[in-house]
């Protein structure tokens, strides 16, 4: 972000208190949301570098994900030269926010039941091949605003009447590092060894961190470092325990008609979520790996705290 920008003063009197704000999206400039910020939203804004609003309906600060459950990741704030106008560049995660266009709450509220009209903010990719170290799958990507998420399917994932089911949050440290603070390299690898030798489907669901990205899951553990537990550690951050929003898993187990599964996960809430799908799941397989000293706390809090089969 400009600091510089950032540090200018802004003169709220000239709106009794407001500032107008124009939220652009990264990347494609598209007009997000027109709104208010005082200087206490201003102030937030900065500091967590997610984007705070004031609501002059209800005279207080928007809370992070009210309505939407979104989260706006700021990227770089401008002010106009005469100081009373502020601009916000910014990366969406989660849910899409209440905001003009197409890609609205208020769009998505009135026509989420309506495929044609998911299908206008999803955008496909066709299927390809995949040799992997744990077999050959079949792979097709799935764009939603800007996340992508990947299906990743065995070679007669179709032909099979109840396949293997894993919904995989992103874990970049663990997935693709080896990260010893999590179990998610390993429940990847299980996962991945279940449907090579069993058919199946894997989502790989591009939402780091629980929906909070890379740059606050990393400042997560700088207060796990400090003592804080994963759980405590987002809620001091400003987050909700879990952001994940699953809108873009239902459209891809929707578009490949899945009926009834065999659900790989610990995770009651996912269980939750592929039944209200209309989806009917045969057999929870669990999830389970081998432990490590590393971990051993995050998987106790992730039982105790978020209920998870462990």
């Amino acid at each position: 972000m400009n600091k510089k920008r950032a540090n200018m003063n802004i003169d709220f009197k000239k709106g009794y208190g407001l500032v107008p704000v124009i939220t652009q999206e990264y990347g494609t400039n598209e007009v997000l949301m027109l709104g208010y910020m005082n200087q206490e939203a201003l102030n937030l804004t900065i500091e967590t570098k997610i984007v705070h609003y004031f609501s002059r309906s209800k005279n207080r600060i928007w809370k992070k994900g009210e309505s939407s459950g979104h989260i706006q990741k700021l990227i770089d704030l401008r002010v106009d030269c005469d100081d009373d106008t502020i601009l916000v560049i910014v990366e969406q995660v989660g849910n899409t926010t209440c905001h003009t266009g197409a890609k609205s709450c208020f769009f998505k509220s009135y026509l989420k039941d309506d495929k044609k009209a998911i299908e206008k903010n999803i955008t496909q990719s066709q299927i390809a091949n995949l040799p992997t170290r744990y077999g050959n799958f079949d792979i097709k990507a799935y764009k939603d605003g800007c996340q992508e998420h990947l299906a990743i399917m065995s070679k007669d994932f179709k032909d099979i009447e109840t396949p293997l089911v894993r919904i995989h949050s992103e874990c970049l440290t663990g997935d693709t590092i080896g990260s010893l603070k999590c179990d998610c390299n390993n429940q990847l690898g299980l996962a991945l060894e279940l449907i090579s030798k069993e058919g199946g489907l894997v989502i790989y669901h591009r939402q780091e961190g629980r929906n909070i990205g890379l740059v606050n899951k990393i400042n997560a553990y700088n207060l796990q470092d400090q003592g804080f537990n994963t759980i405590d550690a987002n809620l001091k951050l400003g987050f909700k325990a879990d952001e994940r929003d699953y809108g873009a898993v239902d459209f891809i187990l929707k578009d490949l008609d899945l009926k009834k599964i065999k659900l790989i996960t610990n995770n009651p809430k996912k269980i939750d979520f592929v039944k209200s799908c209309g989806i009917e799941i045969d057999t929870r397989v669990p999830a389970l790996t081998k432990t490590n000293k590393h971990n051993e706390n995050y998987l106790q809090t992730k039982k105790e705290h978020l209920g998870h089969m462990l």
